[in-house]
């Protein structure tokens, strides 16, 4: 099977490439709108906006008529370019990637969205389809799979396509997902973002100054009123979490992981194996509470929507079954219970550097906003908890070539990782590590654009001594 001809994504590529360059007058839009000139300059400005949104509209369809793509000798050749042209060949053995999306637009039209990534990562994608039936996207990724292979891609081949094991997200899972995701935060701070904007456009001041709040309010009322926000924000948290992993499903076909998930904007994503850098497990304080963590896979490539290349494998899962899981899909990483602890020793040094800061910030509070500043040493406690737990929960371990690092800084991280998928691993002393006689070590992963690294402070010399000499043994 081959792509010999060159083809033109969909013709409702068109609109998708004027609604993407769209994005970028927003700006001048409100400028115009809201900031101009009254009289002629906001006469000429508005006439001048329109025929710039009519070039942009001429523009992407011209640009759609110019972009081709073939499969040929070996190469996905793309064609595009209006007033010159353009050419770009790519190897299908740097292809370490091929990513499926699909949102409203393309699903109304029954197509997706094709993103291949290369080796050495980038900003982007290498090759982007906007729009292309579903047809052409299985028949570029057979073929992909085919070349790599091996085998001799002719036009009446058949792939016979094994389908080893599949897992789907429960309607209960994806509600424990979102109800204790860590999107609160992220809600807040985009309200509170939207509202300082609004604030040039609408006059909140002289709204407020209308609204009458009685002089004898309560404390109880504000606490209420800040109570509801936080309701508010965890719902829209909860809903956004539940239209993103929606149909969350990861299937393990041969050698390759497909993981769909999404309501509004359908995605697909499909990591081969040899990509798999690492595997990380992510429990934070309430999912761990209930026995619940999140698990991650760390791999190869990477663009500038996800820079780390870090993909959710599970989005919630019981701990208890994680081993089980990792065995079916994974089975090249193992889950370990039994952990090297750090010396007693360490402990003071994960005290102090958890609590320090809270001191810092608590003390002036105390001194200037009596009675209320008191309420700040309850941070002192807790940074005395995670302090603890922190040192608690670190550890390591090494089960033949596998080297499992455990930490917490907030949320308790497991960190899975081969030595033969390991760049770097380093070690390093402070001034205060040597008189304790600790170190902190540092391992480098390729994932990503810039690559993850994982620290694990204040270790035993000699447990040190024990992770460097199984590193430098020939495999």
């Amino acid at each position: 099977m081959m792509i010999c001809k060159p083809k033109r994504i969909h013709p409702i590529g068109v609109i998708l490439t004027f609604i993407k360059r769209l994005k970028d007058l927003v700006l001048p839009a409100i400028f115009i709108l809201f900031v101009g000139s009254e009289g002629m300059i906001k006469t000429i400005l508005t006439i001048g906006f329109i025929v710039l949104i009519f070039a942009l509209l001429v523009g992407s369809f011209f640009s759609w008529m110019k972009f081709t793509y073939r499969i040929e000798e070996g190469e996905i050749r793309i064609e595009y370019g209006i007033f010159v042209k353009k050419k770009r060949y790519i190897p299908i053995e740097r292809i370490q990637n091929i990513n499926e999306s699909a949102g409203i637009i393309q699903r109304l039209f029954k197509l997706v969205k094709v993103e291949i990534e290369t080796a050495g990562g980038g900003m982007e994608a290498e090759v982007g389809l906007a729009a292309i039936r579903r047809e052409d996207a299985d028949l570029i990724r057979e073929v992909v799979a085919l070349h790599k292979k091996g085998n001799s891609i002719q036009e009446n081949d058949e792939q016979q396509v094994v389908e080893n094991t599949s897992f789907r997200m429960r309607v209960k899972d994806l509600i424990i997902t979102g109800s204790t995701s860590s999107g609160v935060g992220v809600v807040l701070s985009a309200g509170f973002a939207l509202v300082s904007q609004l604030d040039d456009i609408i006059p909140l001041e002289e709204i407020f100054s209308h609204i009458h709040i009685p002089e004898d309010t309560s404390m109880t009322i504000y606490l209420l009123l800040g109570i509801g926000i936080l309701i508010i924000a965890w719902i829209l948290s909860m809903v956004g979490v539940l239209i993103k992993y929606a149909f969350f499903t990861v299937k393990k076909v041969d050698d390759d992981l497909i993981i769909t998930s999404g309501l509004l904007e359908k995605r697909q994503s499909i990591i081969p194996k040899n990509r798999i850098q690492a595997i990380r497990v992510s429990e934070n304080v309430i999912r761990q509470f209930f026995g619940y963590a999140t698990v991650y896979i760390e791999s190869a490539g990477g663009n500038l929507e996800n820079p780390t290349s870090s993909t959710m494998l599970f989005p919630v899962v019981k701990k208890k079954l994680i081993p089980q899981l990792l065995s079916e899909f994974t089975p090249e990483f193992t889950w370990q219970n039994n952990f090297n602890k750090l010396p007693k020793r360490s402990m003071r040094r994960y005290l102090f550097r958890a609590v320090m800061p809270w001191i810092i910030i608590a003390i002036p509070l105390c001194i200037f906003f009596q009675p209320w500043g008191y309420f700040s040493l309850l941070l002192i406690l807790l940074g005395s908890l995670n302090g603890y737990f922190s040192y608690k929960d670190a550890g390591w371990s090494i089960v033949d070539n596998q080297l499992v690092m455990r930490f917490r800084k907030i949320s308790k991280t497991t960190v899975f990782m081969h030595k033969k998928r390991m760049q770097l691993i380093e070690y390093r002393t402070s001034f205060f590590q040597k008189r304790a006689k600790l170190q902190t070590i540092s391992t480098t992963i390729k994932a990503g654009i810039a690559g993850s690294r994982y620290l694990l402070k204040d270790v035993e010399e000699e447990d040190v001594r024990k992770i460097e000499e199984w590193y430098r043994v020939e495999k």
